[in-house]
Formats: C-alpha cells, sequence, structure tokens
C-alpha cells in the first residue's frame, strides 16, 4: 500500500459524507497501527500513513447542510426498516424530534414515559478512543423532556419487545436503565454514534437519496417541518440550540406547543413502518449490528 492508496481511501470517507474529524481519526488509528508494525519488524515494514495528507475541507468549498424533504424522509425510514429494528427506530425517534445523534444514542427505557408520550434527554454518548462513553450536560439548560407522536411511540413499543425478547434468549432481564437502541442483550451498553451513521448510510443508499443528505441533516428537517406549527421561542426549546434565547427552560413536563410540534410531526411521516410486523420475523436471535 503506497500513501497514494492511504489517501484514496480517506477521500472515500469524505464522499460519503463523513466529518473531517471522523476521518482525521481514522488516519490517526492507522497511523498508531502502521507505527507499530514498523516496530515490530524492526524497519523493514513502510509507514505509508506518514506521508499521506488529509482530504481538504476548505472554507470555500463548504456547502450548507441542506433539509431533506419529506419525500425523502419517509423514503429513509422505509429503507432503514428494512436493514434493523433499532436503526429503523433511531432514526425515526431523530426525525420526529430532532435530538442529536449523540442524545438519541443515550436514551435509556426509563427516559421514555410511553403512557404519556415523552422522552427525557438528560445524557449523550460520545466517541472516545474507539469506545462510546456516557455524557454528562454541560448545563441545567441541556436537560429537556419532548413529546412524540403516536407513530415514533408504537415504534418504541414494538422496539421495546424486540429488546425484552433478545434478553430473554440471553437469559437476562431488560433493566429500565438499560439503553433502548442497545445492540448488547440487556442494553447494557449504548450503541456507539458511528454505528448509527453507518446504519444511516445503509439506509441512504438502500433508498437511492442523495448524498448530501447527512444524519444531522434530519435536525434540520424537524426545523423547517416546525416552521408553521409553533412559535420560534418554543422551536428552538425543543431542538435545544445553543446560540438561542429560550423561552422556558423546563425538564419534567412538556408544554403544549411541543405537543403540537410532536403531532404535526406525526401526520407527516404517518404512522410507524412497522406497524404490521411480526415480531417473531426476523427472529431477535438473527438482528445483528449494521457494522
Amino acid at each position: 500500500m503506497s500513501s497514494y492508496d492511504v489517501e484514496k481511501y480517506l477521500r472515500g470517507f469524505k464522499d460519503e459524507g463523513l466529518a473531517e474529524a471522523t476521518v482525521r481519526q481514522v488516519r490517526s488509528v492507522l497511523g498508531r497501527a502502521c507505527r507499530l508494525a514498523r516496530k515490530w519488524s524492526g524497519g523493514s515494514l513502510p509507514n505509508p500513513i506518514a506521508d499521506s495528507e488529509l482530504p481538504s475541507w476548505s472554507i470555500e468549498s463548504h456547502v450548507p447542510v441542506r433539509a431533506p424533504s419529506l419525500d425523502e424522509v419517509q423514503r429513509l425510514l422505509v429503507g432503514a426498516h428494512s436493514l434493523d429494528p433499532r436503526i429503523s427506530c433511531i432514526l425515526r425517534l431523530i426525525v420526529a424530534t430532532g435530538m442529536r445523534r449523540g442524545e438519541a444514542c443515550a436514551i435509556r427505557w426509563n427516559d421514555c414515559d410511553l403512557m404519556l408520550g415523552t422522552i427525557r434527554i438528560d445524557e449523550s454518548i460520545v466517541s472516545n478512543k474507539g469506545s462510546a462513553t456516557v455524557k454528562s450536560p454541560k448545563t441545567r439548560a441541556s436537560i429537556r423532556s419532548v413529546a412524540i407522536d403516536e407513530g415514533t411511540l408504537d415504534e418504541l413499543l414494538r422496539l421495546r419487545e424486540i429488546q425484552e425478547n433478545l434478553a430473554q434468549d440471553a437469559d437476562l432481564t431488560l433493566d429500565a436503565n438499560a439503553f433502548a437502541f442497545s445492540f448488547a442483550p440487556g442494553g447494557s451498553t449504548p450503541p456507539h454514534p458511528d454505528s448509527i451513521s453507518h446504519g444511516f448510510m445503509k439506509a441512504r443508499a438502500r433508498s437511492q437519496i442523495a448524498g448530501d443528505i447527512h444524519l444531522h441533516s434530519l435536525r434540520h428537517f424537524q426545523a423547517t417541518a416546525l416552521d408553521a406549527v409553533i412559535s420560534e421561542k418554543q422551536k428552538q426549546s425543543r431542538l435545544r440550540w445553543t446560540n438561542a434565547v429560550m423561552a422556558r427552560h423546563y425538564t419534567d413536563s412538556v408544554p403544549d406547543e411541543d405537543r403540537r410540534a410532536a403531532e404535526h410531526i406525526g401526520r407527516l411521516l404517518g404512522k410507524g413502518i412497522g406497524a404490521n410486523v411480526d415480531l417473531k420475523e426476523p427472529h431477535v436471535g438473527q438482528i445483528m449490528d449494521p457494522n
């Protein structure tokens, strides 16, 4: 492998829509592996990473994130449903609430009020040296509860049953503190954020959606779709924009405006895609991590 091959490999990640920080981390891991290989070979093996360069992310060439159309979102959710129920459900939740990737990965079952139809967001998952780490919010204002629509609630209920069956097959119990979208039986570990991004890209390819739609674009869809139904201040509060002046701070209840936001998104998205799916197919033991 030459330095040219390395740079071509890294450019492929950029073309797939991965962020500069992610590609930089990939190069760092490869560089570490090649340095060790060279050391252990007594200097006989080359290190092609050393002479390679990262792709360029210039400010001039930066393209703003485009909010997907409703048709693109609906096609994406159909494509995700054919991959894995956890990927399908977490993408539906991100579309339905506008929460960030790390926030969605950190959702536990005791954050989900399946009777009231609300989700409490009080943690985030971040990538840390190849692992996924639970991160507390920086401020109390980052903690919030948001309403979800009936279709999203139905998908969460179906996922809950799948996760319970998977835990039972492994002679475990699904604890209330378990991570809702975990790929581990019993939900003891959160999903890695990159796993969700990879699942999204597979769903995007399967749905034949343009490559300029990224996972973060789903947050933009939420912001655009809510323009007509709730106030700007409530939209800022629901999405928790860091540079917004909040109308109010709340953690355990949701305002009427937020409920209207959830119902509006639900009408756009329709019922959960898996509404008529037999939970016994595919067998839970065959459900695999999309990576």
